[in-house]
Order: structure tokens, then C-alpha cells, then sequence
């Protein structure tokens, strides 16, 4: 599913505007990346937790040279459904 489908389906299924309903995408969108950027978890009832994780530096190595270099420490978002989630996916 891209944007562009959350925006059609909001115009189908709610009655929006495509430009209304692309304003209100793009600020849920904008407000999680600000929170995301601020290192705060989004914890969204019955879908799930966005966590912001910090990665250790490790040793890395070229596959084809066989030469080693160490990956920096970095930030990653981790994504974890809720329980509810997790029991309808199995469900399927």
C-alpha cells in the first residue's frame, strides 16, 4: 500500500477531498517522522509500536574482498504489532 492509496481510500471510504484527505495523510506522516526524529517511541492502540533503537558499532566485512571496517553506531525504527495484530495475522 503506498500514500497514494491511503489517500484514495480515505476519499472512498470517509468522504474527504483528494486535497483534504492528502493534508491529513501528510501531517500524520510529518508528526511521526518529527517524533521519530526526536527519538520518541509512537505507540498506536491495536496496530503497534514504532521504537526508535540505537545499533551497536560492529566489524563489517566486504564479501569480495574479504577486508574488514567497522559499521558506525546508528539509529533504527523498529516496527512491533500489537498482540491483537499479531493473533488476526495468524488467523489468515
Amino acid at each position: 500500500m503506498t500514500k497514494q492509496d491511503l489517500i484514495r481510500m480515505m476519499m472512498e471510504e470517509l468522504g474527504y477531498s483528494r486535497r483534504d484527505s492528502k493534508v491529513f495523510i501528510d501531517k500524520v506522516f510529518s508528526i511521526m517522522i518529527e517524533s521519530i526524529l526526536r527519538r520518541e517511541s509512537i505507540k498506536i492502540t491495536n496496530f503497534g509500536n514504532f521504537v526508535v533503537r540505537t545499533k551497536k558499532k560492529r566489524i563489517g566485512r566486504n564479501p569480495k574482498t574479504k577486508e574488514e571496517y567497522i559499521i558506525k553506531d546508528r539509529a533504527v525504527v523498529v516496527f512491533k504489532p500489537s498482540v491483537g495484530l499479531r493473533k488476526e495475522l495468524k488467523m489468515k
